[in-house]
């Protein structure tokens, strides 16, 4: 007798996608549509352990065309070196070779970086082999299985990281032409008023004002003394006013005005 084999299970059709689901799809594609698509290497191998990089479609010349844009030369020269330096910086750890993928990914990122020159192609380059090596430390310090592998690799993760942004910032700084933005900010003080120029703190018992080399404001700070300072008229003494007795003193007198001494001030030498 022979057995039946059995019958496989048939595959249940999926869903179609909902309204927000076609929504997110169609901005998906107007986002595709709008950049422009990278070049992509034909990655072949051949005997002796060789690998030959050709192009995918058969117009050579505007491959090599899109290939010396994509690394902002005019150089096929440069723009090979460039990308065997890629292949080399994408390749797995004890591969001889990259793979199609690999390489084709680093092309990718170089192609959105965007250099628009040879300085600018060289930074690039170096940014994906930093990025590369930061999250080959991280992978490993996840899967440590000790603090000293922890803190090894993840110390390395953190230097490269730190040196990613780095680069991030200097090719900002190429492409802004080492210009610097400076934010003023305005005070406005009004008739009447005065403003505080540095820095104010306060602690228990008290406050300071800490000035650089700047005027004082007045001991009132806030709506009252801003109320104060707009009719003079009210700061006037109050000739009937209640005398106040402080002990130790012969007689009754008015309380004298407040004064900060130069140490209270917070003004060191």
């Amino acid at each position: 007798m022979t057995k039946r084999k059995p019958k496989a299970k048939a595959v249940e059709p999926k869903r179609e996608p909902n309204a927000q689901e076609r929504d997110a799809i169609e901005k998906a594609k107007a986002y595709c549509r709008s950049r422009t698509q990278p070049i992509a290497y034909e990655v072949k191998k051949i005997e002796g352990g060789s690998i030959t990089i050709d192009a995918p479609h058969s117009d050579l010349g505007a491959f090599e065309v899109l290939q010396r844009a994509t690394f902002g030369t005019v150089s096929p020269e440069f723009a090979n070196r460039a990308a065997g330096e890629v292949g080399n910086i994408m390749r797995s750890v004890g591969k001889p070779l990259p793979e199609p993928d690999q390489i084709n990914a680093g092309i990718a990122a170089v192609a959105g970086i965007g250099p628009q020159n040879e300085a600018e192609t060289m930074l690039a380059v170096q940014m994906i082999g930093t990025h590369s090596v930061a999250m080959e430390m991280l992978s490993k310090a996840k899967h440590a299985t000790n603090t000293d592998q922890l803190e090894r690799f993840g110390t390395l993760a953190t230097k490269l990281l730190r040196t990613y942004t780095t680069q991030l910032e200097a090719l900002a700084k190429i492409r802004r032409g080492g210009s610097q933005k400076v934010t003023v900010e305005h005070v406005h003080v009004y008739s009447g008023g005065q403003a505080i120029v540095g820095n104010v703190t306060g602690g228990q018992g008290g406050g300071r004002v800490e000035s650089t080399g700047q005027c004082h404001a007045p001991a009132l700070a806030g709506p009252a003394a801003l109320a104060l300072q707009a009719d003079p008229s009210m700061l006037r003494p109050d000739a009937g006013r209640d005398p106040v007795h402080v002990p130790g003193c012969e007689g009754e007198e008015a309380m004298p005005d407040a004064r900060w001494s130069e140490r209270d001030r917070g003004s060191e030498g």
